[in-house]
């Protein structure tokens, strides 16, 4: 596999893997006839095993004090902790029956309220998606499912008549960036939190972003950078955006390629939902803008 294949298929950047082979021995590719780098299976597998434990929190540099053995342990740790105790996600995963998932789904949102749903169910029901698919202990097919009933359920919620004098949020994806359900979680929270938001559901070039923004009149901006979106580049497009941005749009940011930002000016990083309340009432302050169930 060539280096382009393998950044594509692993979501790690070019530049990220032949400085890891600089430092750390690792990957260690192969070269062809034209002297070119080639990675064999056994190392696309390492490199798998390495940015999983990198979706957990994980840094390489730590990681790669670790054998592949170690790695392997820790990693089994990491979603053996992520197993499913609450017996309704139990369920919901393993034992319901296809046409049942969007029944239960919506009776739990009923029952729990869009605050607690969000927390309760719908957060802990995508890790442990992610932590399934890691393994191969779920099927596509199921994953899509549960996903997707989710999916329709959070955008039923952003999409009922909305109080017009609210302040409005405009969320979006940029080009490359194909992960939303975690961005949808956090416009539902905002929604849950009193803010009017505009979905958009197609991926948008930065170069629009501002001249949208500015035509709806929205009071902020927010996107998500996913952990397959390289962290740099998700500095470099804020930095750039925030620059284009009229100054009195908010722009916040959130997702696990943001997770190490500390701050760059006039932008907002927000990687827990549950800080989603306190960011409204400090940033989008209005007295007529109240938690919703």
């Amino acid at each position: 596999m060539k280096i382009q294949q393998l950044s594509k298929e692993i979501g790690i950047g070019i530049d990220t893997l032949r400085i890891w082979e600089r430092r750390y021995g690792f990957p260690i590719p192969g070269r062809d006839a034209r002297g070119h780098r080639s990675y064999a299976q056994d190392q696309v597998e390492a490199l798998q095993l390495v940015k999983n434990l990198m979706n957990f929190g994980l840094r390489p540099g730590k990681i790669f004090t670790l054998t592949e053995q170690q790695r392997r342990a820790q990693l089994q740790s990491l979603l053996d902790q992520g197993q499913p105790s609450d017996k309704r996600l139990q369920r919901l995963i393993d034992a319901l029956a296809p046409q049942q998932i969007a029944q239960a789904i919506t009776a739990m949102r009923e029952e729990l309220g869009l605050h607690r749903f969000i927390q309760e169910i719908a957060v802990p029901l995508l890790q442990l998606l992610d932590h399934r698919w890691t393994t191969g202990n779920i099927s596509i097919a199921r994953e899509h499912l549960l996903s997707d009933q989710l999916e329709k359920l959070l955008k039923t919620e952003l999409f009922a008549p909305t109080n017009t004098d609210h302040p409005q949020l405009l969320f979006l994806t940029l080009s490359g960036e194909r992960h939303k359900l975690g961005l949808l979680l956090a416009a539902a929270a905002f929604n849950s939190a009193g803010i009017n938001c505009i979905w958009l559901n197609e991926e948008l070039p930065l170069s629009e972003v501002p001249g949208l923004a500015h035509e709806l009149g929205v009071a902020g901006v927010a996107l998500s950078f996913s952990s397959h979106y390289l962290p740099r580049q998700a500095k470099q497009d804020l930095g750039s955006l925030r620059k284009q941005l009229d100054q009195k749009i908010k722009l916040i940011a959130g997702g696990h390629a943001v997770h190490q930002f500390t701050s760059l000016p006039n932008l907002l990083i927000c990687t827990d939902l549950q800080l989603i309340p306190q960011l409204v009432r400090r940033h989008f302050n209005d007295p007529r803008v109240t938690p919703s169930n």
